[in-house]
């Protein structure tokens, strides 16, 4: 947290003991904190998020529950981001009753590129502001593809003057040093880092 500018917004997963206190943290180094909800993946049972996991064969009551748990582990955050999930956010009838909630909260919520398409639309249509086509940065432990993917980023967000591009990373050493090199003269560049609620007013509803 303090290597990072205050800009970089920050997410924790509900499992943490002490995630109540990591929020409260961000909040106090004056960042926006996101939690993470557990959702289904495609491989799931074998790869299993954890016991509050969100699943497409549960009734949206016992996912609702679920959810809650998540939500309640923490106070501050401004949104929520899946732990997992691509089964769950590629199915409507099991996801929509969850943004709807999360809308109900006057949260956002953030997803992924490879998992945003159906989620995108059902957030628009719960009138949920959300942050979507979100790119991976470091899906690989390899600094020079670290450093192409922030490039492709940064020039994607200077294309046009009005976009803004969000990217999510795993805070490992690697990553936080490929980041402080990257944003070094990044105002030079003709760009500049922003929260992740920007994004969310750029894509909410319209």
């Amino acid at each position: 947290l303090r290597r990072l500018p205050p800009e970089v917004a920050v997410a924790f997963s509900p499992y943490a003991p002490d995630v109540a206190e990591l929020v409260a943290q961000a909040r106090g180094a004056g960042r926006e904190a996101l939690l993470q909800a557990p959702m289904e993946p495609f491989d799931y049972p074998a790869n299993d998020p954890g016991p509050q996991t969100l699943l497409t064969s549960l009734p949206a009551s016992a996912n609702l529950e679920r959810l809650r748990w998540s939500l309640g582990r923490a106070q501050g955050y401004v949104g929520v981001a899946p732990l997992a999930g691509a089964r769950f956010l590629d199915n409507p009838d099991a996801l929509q009753p969850m943004l709807v909630e999360l809308a109900r909260r006057g949260l956002m919520f953030v997803v992924a590129a490879d998992r945003s398409g159906r989620a995108v639309d059902l957030a628009r249509d719960a009138s949920l502001p959300h942050a979507g086509g979100v790119v991976s940065i470091d899906q690989t432990d390899d600094a020079d593809t670290i450093d192409a993917a922030l490039a492709k980023l940064e020039s994607e967000a200077r294309a046009d003057p009005s976009r803004i591009a969000v990217g999510w990373v795993t805070a490992t050493p690697l990553t936080l040093n490929r980041i402080d090199a990257w944003r070094a003269g990044l105002a030079q560049r003709g760009a500049a880092l922003a929260p992740v609620s920007a994004v969310a007013g750029a894509q909410g509803p319209s």
